[in-house]
């Protein structure tokens, strides 16, 4: 298409990472939404910001090692799937309070996946309250909100871990015992911890595509190396897959468009939401239609490439047999499978708006190439 060959080759395996990583996101958002990802990737950051670090003690020397804290921090991370609460009194207490507990979608999904900075600091200042209340009697005399929060957080009322407790007797003073103003400290420090939430999640979303892509690769048989030889070798081949991207290049910028807004893949990775939110605009519906479109045009890219690992009829030899496997030429050697697939992981791992930008630049380039060229 470009009369280049380092340019269609690069075309077509560009291509290919977009069509598999767009894939990978789509699966990995099903998979999200089944486990409710969003929602415990909040529950950790509030836990986090109300509840400190309880852990910390725990075997103080080896945790130094990443390798074992990486295992200890996975088991904990089992755990506190099956048990969110665990050694959380207050999370759960915050959790059940009137203003947080009917934001969850469902029974299944009792915990909202999205809390505004308001809704958090009204809710604290709620509990501060109520506690107070809870412990002294309410009478005729009672004093006003500025005075019941001083004494609910100097007498820990609500039994709070000594950092969250410090910090938010340090944010109240800040705030000159002014309840407003005290919102406003709260909403802050809420917005800091909700942000690096978001990098949490995001690095948990890599890993995910990672898993993914090596499942995919070896599912679809995407092997980067022997793609990248038959489209060296293959100039049929290497037309065909380019002129397949250059159709399917608009229905991807509207999907990758799409799924960027919506925060179901990040465009770089310093994900930023300015609201905090780990919300979701895209409906099960929408994502069925999308995960279709990829199916069709992975058969479309797998057919042109002529890379299958069903049974196909050789009859080379003047017989027909039927060959199962690894059937194509390029892939007789497993080790250089293996290797391939890893490289289409690592790839997939990088997310579909790096390999659409990508995209975009090389195509821009070769225009560029061309007109220079041109007399």
């Amino acid at each position: 298409m470009f009369s280049n060959l380092a340019i269609d080759v690069a075309l077509g395996l560009i291509f290919i990472y977009l069509l598999y990583s767009l894939l990978a996101s789509v699966v990995q958002e099903f998979i999200a939404r089944m486990l409710n990802a969003r929602a415990r990737g909040l529950t950790k950051g509030l836990r986090r910001l109300l509840e400190g670090d309880p852990r910390r003690r725990d075997h103080r020397w080896f945790r130094r090692f990443t390798f074992f804290n990486w295992f200890y921090e996975l088991g904990w991370s089992i755990i506190y799937f099956f048990a969110p609460f665990k050694g959380s009194p207050f999370l759960e207490k915050f959790y059940n309070s009137s203003s947080i507990r009917h934001l969850g979608e469902n029974t299944a999904a009792s915990r909202p996946a999205y809390i505004s900075p308001p809704i958090f600091s009204q809710t604290i200042i709620h509990l501060l309250r109520s506690s107070y209340k809870a412990q002294q009697p309410t009478t005729a005399d009672s004093p006003g909100d500025p005075e019941m929060i001083h004494i609910a957080l100097q007498d820990n009322y609500l039994h709070l871990a000594p950092d969250t407790l410090e910090h938010l007797q340090q944010l109240f003073e800040d705030a000159a015992h002014d309840v407003k103003a005290f919102r406003v400290e709260l909403e802050s420090w809420f917005n800091e911890t909700m942000t690096r939430a978001s990098g949490w999640y995001r690095k948990q979303t890599q890993t995910w595509l990672l898993c993914l892509g090596m499942v995919i690769a070896a599912v679809f048989n995407v092997d980067s190396i022997a793609i990248a030889r038959i489209l060296m070798k293959d100039k049929n081949v290497r037309t065909q897959l380019v002129q397949l991207a250059a159709s399917r290049v608009p229905a991807y910028t509207a999907v990758t468009d799409t799924l960027i807004s919506k925060h179901l893949v990040h465009k770089d990775s310093a994900f930023y939401r300015a609201d905090t939110s780990l919300r979701v605009f895209v409906n099960d519906t929408s994502l069925i239609g999308i995960y279709a479109m990829l199916r069709n045009d992975a058969g479309d890219a797998r057919n042109v490439l002529g890379i299958s690992r069903g049974c196909v009829a050789d009859s080379s030899n003047g017989q027909v047999t039927i060959r199962c496997g690894f059937t194509h030429p390029l892939q007789q050697n497993r080790r250089l499978v293996w290797a391939g697939w890893a490289l289409t992981a690592l790839a997939l791992s990088l997310g579909a708006p790096f390999w659409f930008d990508l995209l975009g630049k090389i195509v821009k380039f070769s225009k560029e190439q061309r007109t220079q060229g041109a007399p």
